[in-house]
């Protein structure tokens, strides 16, 4: 697994830039962006619980997230060198590529992915496929405001939702479901449009 930048605006020079930085500081700890990340998924999910005493990370955990938001850090300072805050401000920084056909998709490939996908949708599963947010935040990546990238993907991902669940609801038809992730898709599609 290896590890991406979530830099909207950036250019792929400057997110290659920002990842030599993050890998540098990974490689340097001895560890992988894998165990990096997972310290701080523990640290984090912790937080978010609460702080359970009888949950909190273990100091391996703890060293382990420091890298990883080490890395972050070196990452969006590198990637965002010379730019405004306002636009900084915007970054993210890493992520883990745990798929990178559909993480990496460019935006062309992401919609007709993600149209693919909802084409297919029978509405019998248990749970959405998480391909079409990914494909979604793929499609968007160029959008260089975080706020209206988000609610693009919001929009679609919430349609996805109720397509993708629609066998809890045999009684109400599945087609109007599919077109509103379909007009979901075309409203991102437009959103997302490089400008000219």
């Amino acid at each position: 697994m290896d590890i991406m930048m979530d830099a909207r605006g950036a250019t792929p020079e400057e997110k290659q830039r920002g990842l030599a930085a993050a890998r540098a500081v990974i490689e340097q700890s001895g560890l992988t962006a894998e165990e990096a990340a997972e310290g701080s998924f523990a640290v984090e999910g912790w937080d978010e619980m609460g702080f359970p005493p009888d949950q909190e990370p273990s100091e391996g955990e703890y060293a382990a997230a420091e890298i990883w938001w080490a890395a972050s850090n070196a990452a969006i300072k590198a990637c965002c060198e010379g730019w405004p805050d306002e636009k900084r401000m915007q970054v993210s920084g890493l992520q883990l590529l745990h798929n990178p056909d559909v993480q990496l998709a460019d935006r062309t490939t992401a919609l007709r992915r993600m149209r693919a996908l909802i084409q297919a949708e029978d509405g019998k599963h248990e749970y959405h496929d998480d391909r079409v947010f990914l494909l979604a935040l793929a499609a968007t990546a160029e959008v260089p405001d975080n706020s209206e990238a988000q609610q693009l993907v919001s929009a679609v991902t919430v349609a996805y939702t109720s397509l993708s669940l629609a066998g809890f609801h045999p009684n109400e038809p599945i087609e109007p479901k599919r077109q509103a992730v379909l007009d979901a898709i075309d409203a991102l599609e437009a959103g997302a449009a490089p400008l000219s």
